[in-house]
């Protein structure tokens, strides 16, 4: 039995070996570069293992079972959308390291720490994808919150990490006792804590008890603070300011993933009979969230709080989804198109935050603003062009992958009946337009100011480039040719909902 239920979350387990593996090491090794290295194996191998515990080579690769493995009691699941989930984290995890390496060296910051929290997110990541239980889901919750506190606060001797660190920890906590006063609200509904019980439970007493009204509206306003959906969202900006680039970029990406797979699960399986009340609740959510993203990320000049907001408004897209899924009554098309939307927002979102990064190192002095950014080209035609390809894929312009997310996302929604509501996505969408083509205006089109002269570069960053380079490729390839992860997306719903 325990071998079994190890075996569910064996990819969990190889990635915390991996977080104790980087903790030991950097106790002993003084060429501290060899961490990201076994950071980024261990990742690897987590992947690597997922696929194995799937995939079988008998002439040919095929699946080995189309029917999920349970363990724990039934508290955790290994299906294919515990499958996607785990690839996609542990790809996000890896390009983060890509963007980390010479960011600490600059900062002198410790990498053996921030190498093993970043790692122990990733588990509470997975944790969150293959959690079919309340108290699973918790735990993954705070295992991959508390970390993410630490590292926004990472650069110990910079005011703004540290004030980054308190608002996200200040507001963490609130979404936690959220979140938790609402699971516990629908234990009592219900009288289980798996998934399955709580829809049966919720079945029985009826969409419109008081009880049940009340703990949905709080864990989707746990979930809100985590996805940083309107009216949740005050920690953003500030947070995603002030903390360090690389673990932005992980937060915006990562964590905002890690959510969103706890969320769609829970919401398509447990609280499905009620989705009469949670989906209006989402409605709300959504619909705030992409107006206030966008129209507030308007003026922003800083290009970190530019894209806080902007990935507040791509939390409202995601959530159309969701209330797709719900209104078609599980149907897995508006879940899939959640899951294509969250691959193709990592590889937009790590491409635009590793150009920063990358432009940061080049120039020691830069601050994150659009005016530095303006005449780019001259000095960096390539990143510049990185930038260019980006920002267009955000805005949702073909032949991108950003253009199918939001194609295949606003298709979900009108096939639900609310083409009241793609409408709105829509034109927040060309809101959006404005302040991410203007990234590229001022990258070409506008002339640099003076400036004194920049200060020596820093050597040269293998690892930004790849993952530069690879995240290009990933928003071209997949924005010519969508179908495969269409495909994969699709069949990792099909288990969770039934289809």
């Amino acid at each position: 039995m325990l071998n079994n239920s190890l075996h569910v979350v064996l990819p969990g387990v190889v990635v915390a070996v991996a977080a104790l593996v980087v903790f030991v090491v950097d106790l002993f090794v003084s060429r501290k570069s060899v961490l990201a290295y076994i950071a980024a194996l261990g990742l690897a191998a987590a992947a690597g293992t997922a696929v194995g515990q799937w995939v079988a080579f008998g002439g040919r690769l095929h699946l080995r079972s189309l029917q999920p493995e349970a363990g724990f009691n039934r508290m955790v699941v290994m299906d294919k959308y515990a499958l996607f989930f785990t690839l996609l984290f542990c790809a996000v995890g890896i390009v983060t390291i890509m963007l980390s390496d010479t960011y600490l060296r600059e900062h002198k910051a410790p990498p053996g720490e921030f190498y093993g929290l970043l790692l122990l997110i990733v588990v509470g990541m997975i944790g969150m994808a293959v959690s079919t239980d309340v108290i699973a889901l918790f735990v993954s919750f705070e295992l991959m919150s508390l970390p993410t506190y630490v590292m926004a606060g990472f650069l110990r001797r910079s005011k703004t990490s540290g004030e980054a660190a308190i608002k996200y920890f200040v507001n963490g906590a609130f979404s936690s006792a959220i979140l938790l006063f609402g699971l516990a609200l629908l234990y009592g509904v219900s009288g289980g804590t798996n998934y399955a019980d709580i829809a049966g439970g919720l079945a029985h007493v009826g969409p419109r008890n008081g009880i049940a009204i009340v703990g949905l509206v709080l864990v989707a306003a746990g979930f809100g603070f985590k996805i940083s959906a309107v009216p949740f969202h005050g920690w953003a900006p500030d947070v995603y300011e002030g903390a360090p680039t690389p673990v932005t970029a992980f937060m915006a990406v990562g964590v905002k993933a890690g959510a969103f797979a706890g969320l769609v699960k829970f919401f398509t399986v447990a609280a499905l009979p009620s989705w009469s009340v949670w989906s209006n609740i989402l409605i709300v959510l959504a619909v705030l969230t992409m107006v206030i993203g966008n129209v507030l990320a308007l003026p922003q000049r800083n290009l970190k709080r530019m894209l806080a907001y902007s990935s507040i408004a791509h939390a409202g897209y995601l959530l159309l989804g969701v209330i797709a899924a719900g209104h078609a009554l599980g149907d897995p098309h508006g879940s899939s198109a959640v899951l294509f939307y969250l691959a193709a927002y990592a590889v937009m979102n790590l491409g635009a935050f590793g150009l920063l990064v990358f432009v940061r190192n080049r120039r020691p002095g830069f601050g994150y603003t659009l005016d530095e950014m303006a005449g780019l080209w001259r000095d960096m035609p390539w990143a510049s062009l990185a930038m260019m390809l980006f920002m267009i894929s955000l805005t949702g312009i073909p032949p991108t992958i950003g253009f199918w997310g939001k194609f295949y996302i606003f298709t979900a929604v009108i096939d639900a009946g609310l083409t009241w509501l793609a409408i709105i996505a829509v034109v927040m969408a060309a809101v959006s337009a404005f302040y991410y083509l203007r990234v590229v205006w001022y990258v070409f089109f506008r002339e640099q100011e003076e400036r004194a002269p920049a200060p020596a570069l820093l050597a040269a960053t293998p690892g930004i480039s790849t993952a530069m380079v690879l995240t290009a490729i990933g928003v071209l390839a997949f924005g010519v040719y969508p179908s495969w992860l269409l495909n994969a997306a699709q069949g990792a719903l099909r288990l969770v909902i039934g289809g």
